[in-house]
């Protein structure tokens, strides 16, 4: 058995590699950067987009809070507003309570699923509307129900709907309400 002893010279073949993959690298250097920049326009336009519709929300929430603290400063200042909301607690969605205002005093009814802690929830709303309106020195009551429609229960909107209801019945009342989902 012969051993053929070949030397091959790598070095010029080692060469050739080198400047080929230099010049791999540098062709994708280039479309890297133009990719870059292509990515960078897009999401400039899409970030002047997102801010202009971000601009036209936070106007609309201006808007309402603004015409909310109306709504307050009226509370106060006894001109016949009753404001009514359905609060929910953000970490327990079954902890949830209405609020009546009116001639800055405010009023907590707690809700839950009990049937006859709902029936006494309603009794409650009714009373506490009934004396508002009774003790009020305006002719005419504003009543305000507001609420999250995304963040409530259908019967808690019904039950306060069924007492406003009522008391449209015996009284004179102009009822809004108002759907602050964001």
């Amino acid at each position: 058995m012969k051993k053929n002893n070949i030397l091959i010279e790598l070095t010029p073949l080692l060469d050739v590699i080198l400047i080929m993959l230099f010049l791999i690298l540098v062709q994708s250097a280039g479309r890297v950067d133009a990719f870059y920049e292509e990515t960078r326009l897009a999401f400039e336009s899409e970030l002047d987009a997102f801010k202009a519709e971000h601009q036209y929300e936070m106007e609309y929430l201006r808007r309402v809070g603004a015409d909310y603290n109306a709504l307050r400063l009226g509370l106060e200042e006894d001109t016949g507003v009753i404001l009514i909301s359905i609060v929910a607690d953000a970490n327990d969605i079954d902890n949830r309570w209405l609020l009546v205002e009116a001639d800055s005093q405010a009023a907590r009814i707690d809700l839950c699923w009990n049937a006859l802690a709902r029936d006494n929830a309603a009794l409650e709303l009714n009373t506490v509307l009934a004396y508002k309106i009774q003790n009020a020195v305006n002719s005419i009551m504003v009543v305000v129900f507001r609420y999250d429609s995304s963040g409530i229960f259908m019967s808690d909107h019904r039950l306060v709907s069924n007492a406003i209801h009522i008391q449209r019945q015996f009284n004179r009342l102009v009822v809004a309400e108002l759907d602050i989902r964001a």
